[in-house]
């Protein structure tokens, strides 16, 4: 029997990629409310580094996952016919706009009007990607448990469990304090009841087609 290490890159690019976007969104948020001072702001989007840290070993490990970095720039070949391209290739936009427009407002050369822009676009960029993952598994008509509504809710379910608390880290880590800041574990609380619900629906159903 096997034992399944092979899945594990692929779990880690998913479930990384799926909390580096949850986390981009809170703090992108923290930093368009508009009440953090210049200092505390430049602090935020200093923490923000760990979000591409995580994003890049996210990566590293799909191309493990697909054996090596030739196959994985060869599936971006089928971008728009293939639900594997599409995912390389929304999670890569993601990667590099969110990435290098970091670099940039790291060294202050956006304007409030770009960073506003930027923090938007790289947001929506990051739920395509975790649509485009769903994509892989929730176009499969022959995996009955995959084609499903469970599929997108458990991935979309596991940004918010871990994108709010890889936020709240990474606002910690920042010095930003507040209301606010208390939500974020409540909503990863919250996200996991609901989870747990999902889960236990999910297998009922899978019962009812054995």
């Amino acid at each position: 029997m096997g034992s399944g290490w092979h899945e594990w890159p692929l779990m880690i690019f998913t479930v990384f990629g799926q909390c580096v976007a949850g986390g981009f969104i809170v703090l992108a948020l923290a930093l368009l409310k508009g009440d953090l001072r210049a200092e505390a702001q430049q602090r935020v989007i200093a923490c923000m580094f760990g979000l591409w840290v995580l994003m890049g070993i996210g990566f590293i490990a799909s191309m493990l996952h697909l054996g090596s970095p030739m196959r994985a720039f060869n599936s971006l070949n089928r971008v728009g016919a293939s639900a594997l391209s599409n995912e390389i290739a929304s999670g890569s936009i993601f990667f590099a706009v969110g990435g290098i427009g970091w670099l940039l407002a790291m060294l202050k050369k956006l304007s409030p009007a770009l960073r506003t822009l930027w923090l938007i676009v790289t947001m929506v960029l990051g739920v395509i990607f975790v649509w485009m993952m769903v994509r892989v598994y929730n176009s499969i008509d022959t995996v009955p448990t995959w084609y499903s509504i469970w599929t997108p809710m458990g991935f979309f379910l596991t940004m918010f469990m871990g994108g709010p608390l890889l936020g709240y880290l990474l606002l910690s880590l920042a010095g930003v304090d507040g209301w606010a800041m208390r939500l974020l574990p409540a909503i990863s609380v919250l996200a996991l009841v609901v989870s747990g619900v999902v889960s236990v629906m999910q297998g009922a159903e899978a019962g009812d087609y054995s």
